[in-house]
């Protein structure tokens, strides 16, 4: 008899998760949205709001076997997950891929497609109408936003605020400095190790920024760009599972909730060791169609190798179609390449293609 994987969450990890053991599972993925949101190119999008359309995909051609619920969990019990309606499933292994937030329209806020066009578009109004533009936070989304700006809306005065020291900290330190000669080149300011003050956190509107330097920034749009937070779990079993400071469930180390089974986390939701990012979720999933495929033979999940986490994480940062600078996992600290490689891996097409093949939209 087939056994039953219950996964929750269909963003990036999730579906490639469900996809890699749709042929060896009975798989059940449960989300809430009408479709699937290719957020990497949400960027671009707020720029170019036409290419919104090219980042929703439905999930009916996801899987063959499989299949997608659509409900929200509420709650885990053991490895039966209760839906919203009051339905329950019940399987071998649940997944927790519930993925992150983020401001809109970055992320999808809602669960209906018609929103996020609606964010898209808003946000291109604003900006395009916009002759200052202030972005609070410098990670990926603020690096990536401004560079989009200015790529494609040359003219407009961009400054980008940071409270680190130093671009992409946490990265070998010539990406943070090919990033900072290249906004420079595009004509955005950097203003970094200031903190803001005076802006609202919550939405992109017009304002006063100050700076913890003493410095004013008077706006047409400030848009907040302060990184992403685990999304709520699901209750039950979970509610007193540990959190690390986003909110992401300390997991063992085969990824696993401790104390409660045959539960994993995967992307976002798991605190591993790896970044919030896509590229982690690109060694996590695979990792873990293994392991439960393993599992499903009867194998004892301690008695097979643990996730290890990217010892040089890798990173890639456009700013536009045609420019920026990334990190590959080569060496002890990265390999820092620049325009021609970050485009022609990332900048270009955005992973478009690809995502169009997985969900057979081509």
């Amino acid at each position: 008899m087939t056994k039953r994987v219950i996964i929750i969450g269909g963003g990036y990890a999730g579906t490639q998760l469900a996809r890699a053991l749709d042929a060896d599972a009975e798989v059940m993925l449960v989300e809430p949205r009408e479709a699937f949101v290719h957020n990497v190119g949400a960027i671009r999008a707020v720029v170019d709001p036409a290419l919104t359309e090219r980042l929703i995909f439905p999930y009916d051609r996801l899987l063959k076997r499989g299949r997608v619920i659509r409900e929200r969990a509420v709650a885990v019990s053991g490895t039966t997950v209760e839906l919203a309606s009051g339905r329950e499933l019940a399987g071998e292994i649940v997944v927790l891929a519930t993925g992150s937030t983020y401001a809109a329209p970055f992320k999808p806020q809602g669960e209906m497609m018609a929103d996020f066009h609606a964010a898209v578009s808003g946000l291109h109004r604003q900006v395009a109408s916009a002759a200052r533009v202030a972005i609070i936070g410098a990670g990926a989304v603020g690096v990536e936003l401004a560079g989009e700006i200015a790529s494609a809306m040359p003219g407009k005065r961009i400054d980008l605020i940071s409270a680190d020291r130093d671009l992409f900290p946490a990265f070998n330190p010539g990406l943070g400095q090919a990033l900072a000669r290249q906004l420079g080149r595009l004509g955005v300011s950097l203003h970094l190790g200031a903190r803001a003050e005076g802006f609202d956190p919550a939405k992109a509107s017009a304002g006063t920024v100050r700076l913890a330097n003493g410095t004013t920034l008077t706006a047409d749009l400030v848009i907040p760009a302060l990184g992403a937070r685990a999304t709520e779990q699901p209750g039950g079993d979970l509610s007193a599972t540990p959190r690390d400071p986003l909110g992401r469930i300390v997991v063992d180390p085969w990824l696993r909730v401790p104390g409660a089974g045959n539960v994993f986390a995967l992307g976002d939701a798991a605190a591993c060791g790896d970044m919030m990012t896509i590229v982690a979720v690109s060694r996590q999933a695979p990792w873990l169609a293994r392991t439960i495929k393993a599992m499903l033979a009867g194998r004892p999940v301690e008695q097979l190798p643990a996730y290890a986490a990217w010892p040089s994480p890798p990173i890639l940062v456009p700013l536009g179609p045609a420019r920026g600078s990334s990190v590959l996992p080569i060496g002890k600290r990265g390999l820092v390449v620049g325009d021609r490689l970050t485009a022609a891996i990332k900048g270009k097409k955005l992973f478009i293609p690809r995502y169009r093949k997985e969900f057979g939209t081509l």
